[in-house]
């Protein structure tokens, strides 16, 4: 399953993550968290968040995303 297909519904905000127009750890919360889960599952791509700066783990929760195309994504 890709971060597409997991979180369609939500796609158009991951895409405006991606551009900077909003901040998913402050804006929306409830999804940087179910999007931390998604990528640290060992089913999926197994991500490792440090959990000891927001910053770091947003950015590798970003780059993450950007590496499975949701920009490109309908």
């Amino acid at each position: 399953m890709t971060v597409g297909d997991r979180f369609a519904g939500s796609l158009q905000i991951l895409k405006d993550a991606v551009d900077g127009n909003i901040a998913l750890d402050t804006e929306y919360p409830a999804l940087f968290q179910a999007l931390c889960r998604f990528y640290s599952d060992k089913s999926a791509r197994h991500v490792h968040f440090w959990g000891l700066d927001v910053e770091e783990d947003y950015t590798i929760l970003i780059d993450n995303m950007i590496a499975d195309g949701v920009m490109e994504a309908t």
